[in-house]
Order: C-alpha cells, then structure tokens, then sequence
C-alpha cells in the first residue's frame, strides 16, 4: 500500500556517506507510484526517511514516517495489520491505558515494538514490510511478513554479498551505512552486477537474501534484521547488523493425521473456515475494494467467499456492489475471460474484462521488468501491469489468487515430485528407470503438455533422469533441474555450465532443509528420500521461488506498479497453520493437484464451475525482434560479467524461435523451449541494464494507454 525509503549514517568519513546523502532525495522519488496520497521525507543528523502513502486506513491522520510520543523514534511501513484493532485491546490490557493519537495500524505496530520488541511483530497478522529507527541513527530494526508479500530491500558497504547465498538461521555483518527500501530503484548507490548472483537469478535458482547486485540484499521472507551502531573510534565506526531468517517451513511432515478417511469432511470445512476467515480479515478498508477473476479455482474461491462474506457482514449488499477484473488474450490457448464473466455473473460481481493485444503486452513488458527488478524469463508479469493499471481506474485495492500454487502445491513441479515418489515405491537399487510400469505414467498422463510446454507451464517431459541426475550432482531431487541445466548450458557451454552447477549443491541443499532441520537425522539421506520430494520442493519453492520471483513478477510489484494495492487471502496466518498439518495426499492426490481446495470447493460451486479446466496463467513469449531495436541485448552477459560471447548465443538462439518445433521428439521440444526462455531472460537483463543499472526506465505512453484501456469495461 506504501512505498518507502531510508538512510543511516554511521560513519561521516566514509566516501559513500556524502554519495548517498547527496542522492536520497532523488532515487526515493523513483517509488512514488507506491502511494499518491501523501509523500513526506524527515531528515534527521543521521537519519533520513522517505515514504508515499497510499492510504486504506485511518485517511486522515496515518501519515508516515510516524515519530513515536517521546520523538526517540520513527516508523516507516509498507503493507496492511488486520488484527491490529484487537492488538490495541491486549497492548491496553498488559501495559495499561495508552493515548492512541491515530487509529491506523502503522501506531500499533510502532507501540507494541516499543513495549514488547520483536516479539510483538510475531504477533502481526497481514502482509507487511516495516523499518523503526532511533531518530538519532544508532540503532534499526526491520521486519518482514512471513511470506515475503511485501518487498525491503538493503543496500550495505564493505560486505561479501555471496556469504547470503547458504541459507543459516543468522548471521553477523558490519556496515558503515546502511540504505534501505521498497524497491531497489530507491536504494541511493548505483546498482553493480554481481556475476554469481545474476546468473543464479537468471537460471532459476532464485536466493531469498542474495540479489544480483552486489552489496544489495534482500530482507529475508519472515526475517528480522537488527543493527546497532558501535562506537569504537571515528575511523572505525559500524553498524553490528544481524539478519535472521524465518527457520520454519510451511509444512512440518508429509505425514499426518489430519487427513484420513474418516475426517476429511471435517478437513475440508477446516479448510474452508481458514479461508474464508482470511478473506473477511483482509475486507479491513476505508476504501472499495475489487477482485481479479480467472478461470481457475484460486480466484473462484476468493471471490467466492467474499461475496459470502459481503452477504453476511453488509446489509447494503446487491448484484454488481462488487467489481472484478480480467484480462483477456488475443490467443485462445491462454485467455479465460469467459470463464470469468460467468463465474462473476454468477456470484452477481460486476465483471471488467480487457482485452489485450499482442502489442499491448510488448508495450508493457519493459515497464513490467523495471517494476518487477527481476531477471527471469517469463511473460505473465506483462499482463498483470495491464490487469492493475486497468483495475486501478476503478479501485484502490483487489483481493488475489496469488499464493495458492505454492501453498497447495498446485505447479506441475509438484505433481512431478508426486510422481516421483510413487514411481520409486518399491524400487530395488539394481532396477532402473523404464523397467516398471510406475515409470511410464507421468509421461502418459501429461504427454500433450509436451506440444507446448510454455504453454501448459510445464518444465519436464516427466520420465524421472532428471531427478537422478540432480541427486547426483546436488544431493536433491530438483524437478527443475532440466530446465536449470539446459539455460546454464546456453549461457556458458557444457563444461563450464557443469562445473558452476556442482559449485552450487551446498547451497540448495541448505535452502532445501531450512526449517526442517533435525539433529538426530542423516541430512543426505533425508534430502535424497523419494517420500520426502513433495515437502522438500514445497519448502525450498516458498522460501526462494515464491519471494524473489512470483511475488516480484506477478505479485506485489505489479499491483503497486500503477498504485494499486493487493491483498493475498491464500498467504495468511489461518491458511498456513493448516497446511502445516496436511500430509502430501492432500495436496496433490494422484495427479490433483490441490487436491484439498478443489475438493472443498467442488462441494459449493455448480459442476460447471468446479471443474473448467484451469489454463496457465502466462503470456505468449514477447517479440524479440521488436525489443532487439531498443535494448543492447547482445553486450548485456559481458556487462553482466556472465559470458564475453553474448551475440553468438543471442543469434544461436534466435535460431531456435526460427524453427517450430514440432517435429521435434517430446524432450527436444522442452529443451528447445528452454532456450528460447533463456533468450527472453537475456532480453529481460538487457532491460534491467538500461532501466536500473544505467538508470534510465522506460518511457510511458499515455495515449497507448489510454486507447487500450478504452477497450476494457463491464461485460453485460
């Protein structure tokens, strides 16, 4: 709902002191679309703080940076508390009367943290990224919600970046200065590409601290950082700054007895009342509130249970008092607006839907990369700039799907780690693959995904090699691990793609097990045990994936890209400690995946609702021709410090989207759709290049903007 910015100087004397002093002002201006109803910027001897507000609660009198009574301290906040009001009630009656001097949750947060410390921040129920300060610089501390929902970013002086990439439950580092914002954009320095952190990124193995700049990390999802300044001498001074991590997972076992027989009725209405209490909290506004609709069951079960919600709570409740919005696509393989319409008609919504063109979606692709800060090769980020921007014309805020495929399990990954453990029930050690029936079954079940795997959003052919070959060189079984070689291999060559990869196992592996750590237990063996897959994915996928990149790309970033704010039911405290006790059956049951949000639902929606098959949420691939002529794509892995031979793997690529594939044998044509994505990501950097690095985004058109919008509105 917010965006901010801020500056601790620790250490006068040193040259970036003066530096990032100088620039504040200016790159914290680079995040006013975060928020258009009040921009502040307080500058203290130490300390300086920035923050656009765009406002859901108490309009009047929330403004931020808020100063604490004593003026000792001050509170920068990003996000939305819905359980503050009752946080007020316990604050009052474990400390006694307080003269509360607004009624947002932003002065809940900043006296609980006075009167209780972080552990009052455990406490917070919503989506959040916050930042307190002594106003006279000696000490911060920083916070973010569990999932990672809201984005914080640091930027520090004198640190080896790369010490982030293991995952530890904390570590110790010192820093003469410290920045810190909403987006990397407002970070004061100038922006260094660090060349293991940018080709992690670019091939798929997103770190939840580690950026790929160097001395620029994230906060890490459900971490705390505390810095404290040390006055040692003049010359010496530092801030003693210590990241934690949240070292739980979302699930604790694939086993349990929540799921059984003969209580999965009760399951499923524990599920639905986790859900549904999710929404209601998340229905705290001063503002009108939207949803985004799709086809699939995600959006159809927040919008369904708040229009539940709407009927019970508001007795001004009619047809059309609520909006939801869609986009559509030129394309039938990817558009679902007539679901949509219908589902939204049925719960008696006003359906927006616009249309867009492939034009449209090449337009907006650059602005989506410099929003999003993300190197990644996928398209999706395009249409959802689109789908704020057009919700933005009509609502402050939209509830989302966003969360629900990494909670539950719903990506193909997670249906193939599902396999794999079934396939490898009762496996002799001397019988390999291809010699049991069991093998075969994913391959067959999913062999259309095949003809178009960007398509179907699908990154294995299915036959389990690829598992083996990541338990070889990882000690996991990564069901991404083809899709990783194949991007690595394109950028570097097969020898020395290989020797980087082996270079990375401690790593993941470390991101695997955080949370499920077990002194009494063989790690190794714990992390290459086929019944383990599903849990193992599932954790590494919402401690990496699900921050940096989806929250990045499809999430946060692209609400707040066009001051829209988005509300994520599915990633809340009622939902995640329920799927801490599912097992893996109900999540992905046989090759449902899901399983437990679609049997809850399957029991409310009409038959034909229930079960419309859900189309992947993507984008067609971009048109590179047309980007070539406006970014450096071809110098862009030298600056990069990734490969000096950056145009002769542009043009051997290009090659690839000159032939279609199709007489391809099924694994060639997913490798083959690995490389054209490891084009799109080179196109993606070169636009990062340009926009963050050399500081010079891209130029919007208003009146493209306005004539595509123009197509959009209500569907009667």
């Amino acid at each position: 709902m917010c965006g901010f910015s801020g500056l601790l100087v620790g250490n006068r004397s040193h040259p970036l002191a003066a530096e990032w002093e100088t620039r504040f002002a200016e790159t914290a201006r680079t995040i006013a679309h975060r928020g258009t109803d009040d921009n502040r910027l307080i500058k203290f001897n130490s300390l300086l703080l920035n923050h656009f507000r765009l406002a859901f609660q108490d309009l009047e009198s929330g403004s931020q940076p808020m100063l604490s009574r004593d003026g000792a301290h001050a509170i920068t906040f990003n996000g939305e508390i819905y359980n503050h009001l009752k946080l007020r009630s316990d604050l009052q009656s474990r400390h006694g009367a307080i003269e509360w001097q607004t009624q947002s949750d932003t002065e809940t947060i900043l006296e609980g943290w006075l009167r209780e410390g972080a552990a009052f921040i455990d406490k917070l129920e919503g989506e959040f990224a916050l930042v307190i300060c002594r106003v006279d610089g000696s000490e911060c501390f920083a916070a973010r919600d569990y999932f990672g929902v809201k984005p914080l970013f640091f930027a520090l002086a004198e640190i080896n970046t790369r010490m982030f990439s293991d995952a530890r439950a904390h570590y110790a580092i010192n820093s003469p200065v410290i920045a810190f914002a909403s987006e990397m954009k407002a970070l004061p320095g100038k922006k260094v590409w660090n060349r293991d952190g940018a080709l992690r990124q670019f091939v798929g193995l997103f770190e939840p601290i580690c950026t790929p700049f160097e001395n620029i990390v994230h906060c890490p999802p459900g971490g705390r950082v505390l810095a404290t300044l040390q006055n040692t001498s003049a010359a010496t001074t530092r801030y003693k700054i210590v990241v934690s991590t949240r070292t739980q997972s979302v699930r604790r076992s694939n086993r349990s007895s929540f799921w059984s027989n003969d209580n999965t009725s009760e399951s499923l209405m524990d599920f639905r009342i986790a859900l549904k209490q999710s929404v209601s909290e998340r229905l705290l506004s001063d503002v009108e509130l939207g949803v985004y609709l799709s086809g699939g069951i995600d959006s159809k079960a927040v919008a369904f249970e708040l229009s539940s919600a709407l009927k019970e709570h508001s007795a001004q409740w009619k047809p059309g008092a609520l909006k939801s919005f869609t986009v559509g696509f030129e394309s039938a393989g990817y558009d679902e607006s007539t679901e949509a319409i219908a589902f939204a008609k049925h719960l008696g919504f006003e359906p927006h839907v616009l249309p867009l063109s492939d034009a449209a979606l090449n337009y907006s692709y650059p602005h989506a990369v410099f929003n999003s800060e993300n190197l990644q090769p996928f398209t999706n980020g395009a249409a959802k700039w689109w789908l704020s921007l057009f919700a933005r014309q009509h609502v402050q805020g939209v509830l989302t799907g966003d969360g629900a495929d990494e909670l539950l399990c719903g990506y193909p990954s997670f249906r193939y780690c599902s396999w794999w453990a079934f396939a490898q029930r009762g496996r002799s050690a001397r019988t390999p693959l291809g010699q049991r029936w069991r093998d075969g079954v994913y391959v067959k079940r999913f062999l259309k995904q095949s003809e178009n795997p960007w398509l179907a959003g699908s990154s294995a052919e299915g036959r389990g090699d690829d598992f083996e070959k990541s338990i070889a060189l990882w000690g996991v079984p990564h069901p991404l691990f083809e899709q990783i070689e194949t991007i690595t291999t394109a950028i570097l060559g097969e020898a020395d793609a290989q020797l980087w990869l082996a270079s990375q196992g401690p790593s993941v592996r470390s991101w695997y097990l955080l949370g499920l750590e077990n002194s009494n237990r063989d790690d190794a063996e714990y992390l290459i045990a086929p019944e383990n897959a599903l849990l193992l994915w599932q954790n590494y996928f919402c401690h990496s994936h699900l921050p940096v990149q989806i929250l990045n790309w499809v999430g946060d970033r692209m609400e707040m890209a066009n001051t829209l704010e988005g509300r994520t039911p599915f990633l809340s405290g009622s939902l995640r400690r329920l799927v801490e006790r599912l097992p893996d059956i109900a999540l992905v049951q046989g090759f449902t995946d899901k399983a437990i949000l679609r049997k809850a639902y399957t029991q409310v929606f009409p038959r034909e609702f229930a079960l419309t098959p859900k189309k992947q949420f993507n984008a067609p691939f971009i048109d590179f021709e047309s980007l070539q002529k406006q970014f450096e794509v071809e110098s862009v892995l030298e600056k990069m410090g990734i490969s000096t031979h950056g145009q002769k793997i542009c043009e051997s690529l290009m090659r690839e989207i000159a032939s279609t594939g199709q007489e391809l044998p099924p694994r060639e044509r997913y490798q083959r759709t690995h490389r054209i994505s490891a084009l799109q990501t080179i196109f993606c950097s070169a636009i990062v290049q340009r926009s963050l690095v050399e500081e010079n985004p891209p130029q919007r058109n208003a009146e493209f903007e306005r004539l595509t919008l123009r197509r959009g509105g209500i569907r009667t």
